[in-house]
């Protein structure tokens, strides 16, 4: 399309008046039209907003083939109702580019939208600043009846809207392989109202309708729109926050803004001043753009309050049985570890629950649960401060404790613990009582050592006849552990 475009560029010049404009209009006829074919056989394909949007870039292309039509028919024989027709079909047209582009994106949540209004209207600012320093003013004089009239600020300020609309939709993070479709239309509206507003331009000031690529501009942009009509729609994408801070497109909106800061910095170093227009069009741009700032910080700021809580949340849910709340074997090793490095030894206490199984079988996993869970808390009642309890699964328990630790201290630690154990536990209106045994490791060893000690001594404690404490032995390692 861009060869196509520049090839009637370069040859208009050599064509008549007429005979340029009626080209220029034949091309996009047949372009609009086969546009408006191929995106209304997709209007019974698709469902939901894609098929809004095909229905909308349907009629959008449709109006915009009629448009030029009318425009050819006063072109062969002025018609003026024609001509005012087809121009006011082709502002409707223009501005349809980028609602069937609107629709066939993803949809977006409220601070999502909120945002991309604050891009739109400042990209509108910078674009009107643009228009208003080299189309408006210098043409001023010859428009001043115009200007009272408010013709040409109807002209202008849909191609504005659209340009602006256009470049922050094409911003979005849209899917790489589908996304072409919304990125022509948008393409096709920023260079058709880009066309319009040279269009005006050269109108006013006296030169040739096609000059500074305006002739090239319609062709093109029909072209785009005929290319979008044959692109398949953008797949479905959750909406969120990272389609406005990731994507190479994610810089669209600024690039009018950037070129409004160094023409207008241009023009000061040239003429020392500004149109008083301009000057209040910059001031409401660069305090929208605050404003859009502003919201991205509030935005990102609470990003980083949010994803600092779930870090913290699945830290707990790491290091933390589900069920009880106590700590998991993860943590057991972790914490434990160093628990016993430091102090450079230490005492383990392993407990297995007695009579556990038959209130599970007999009332059931949610009696069970109950059960878990009041054990749970009562054996964090009977330890002391910095003593490590640990659920490592099932109905087994284990306990780290902290210096002093000596064998004494331990044997202490686990009566209390034992005598916590047996009080009765209602669950399910029945008064149900588990029991438990013990096996005490301690000494400078490692912590997988003495988990493995307190586990063959736990067992001697269960031969011993269940509800008691046994210390390690190294003999009891050689006897088969009791069920």
């Amino acid at each position: 399309m861009t060869v196509v475009a520049g090839a009637f560029q370069m040859a208009v010049p050599f064509l008549s008046l007429r005979a340029g404009r009626s080209l220029s209009d034949v091309i996009i006829v047949v372009l609009a039209g086969i546009a408006a074919a191929r995106f209304g056989r997709r209007i019974g394909v698709e469902r939901g907003r894609r098929r809004a949007a095909v229905t909308v870039a349907a009629i959008s292309t449709a109006l915009w083939a009629v448009a030029d039509a009318l425009l050819l028919v006063n072109e062969i024989h002025p018609a003026p109702l024609a001509s005012t027709a087809g121009a006011a079909l082709s502002v409707v047209a223009a501005l349809l580019l980028p609602v069937g582009m609107h629709l066939s994106s993803p949809p977006m949540r409220v601070a999502e939208g909120l945002r991309g209004l604050l891009d739109v209207a400042a990209v509108s600012g910078a674009v009107l600043a643009l228009t208003w320093m080299y189309v408006l003013e210098p043409a001023r004089g010859a428009v001043d009846g115009i200007f009272s009239s408010g013709y040409t600020a109807a002209l202008i300020a849909p191609e504005i809207i659209a340009v602006a609309v256009a470049l922050v939709m094409m911003s979005r993070h849209l899917p790489e392989a589908s996304g072409d479709g919304p990125r022509l239309l948008g393409s096709a509206a920023v260079v058709l109202a880009v066309a319009a507003l040279l269009g005006l331009r050269n109108q006013v000031v006296g030169d040739p309708w096609y000059t500074w690529g305006g002739g090239a501009g319609f062709v093109l942009a029909a072209g785009l729109v005929m290319l979008a009509g044959g692109a398949r729609a953008p797949e479905s994408a959750p909406a969120g926050t990272h389609r406005h801070f990731a994507g190479r497109w994610v810089i669209l909106p600024y690039v009018p803004i950037l070129l409004a800061v160094v023409t207008t910095a241009a023009e000061l170093l040239r003429d020392d001043t500004l149109p008083a227009p301009v000057v209040w069009v910059l001031l409401v741009t660069f305090t929208l753009i605050l404003a859009r700032q502003f919201m991205t910080v509030a935005i990102v700021g609470r990003l980083a309050i949010t994803l600092e809580r779930q870090q913290a949340e699945l830290t707990y849910q790491a290091h933390h049985d589900a069920l009880t709340g106590l700590h998991n074997r993860a943590a057991f090793n972790d914490l434990g570890r160093r628990m016993i490095e430091t102090a450079g030894g230490g005492a383990v206490l392993l407990l297995d629950l007695d009579g556990f199984k038959p209130v599970n079988d007999r009332l059931g996993h949610a009696a069970g649960d109950d059960v878990l869970v009041t054990v749970a808390g009562r054996l964090t009642g009977a330890v002391r401060p910095g003593d490590l309890v640990v659920r490592l699964g099932g109905d087994e328990f284990a306990l780290v404790l902290a210096e002093p630790a000596t064998a004494d201290t331990a044997r202490q630690v686990g009566a209390r613990v034992l005598a916590a154990v047996a009080e009765p536990v209602e669950t399910h209106g029945e008064r149900v009582a588990v029991g438990g045994s013990i096996g005490l490791a301690t000494g400078a060893h490692p912590l997988g050592e003495l988990l493995r000690r307190a586990d063959i001594a736990m067992y001697d404690a269960k031969a011993a006849g269940k509800g008691t404490i046994r210390s390690y032995r190294a003999d009891a390692a050689t006897t088969l552990p009791a069920a």
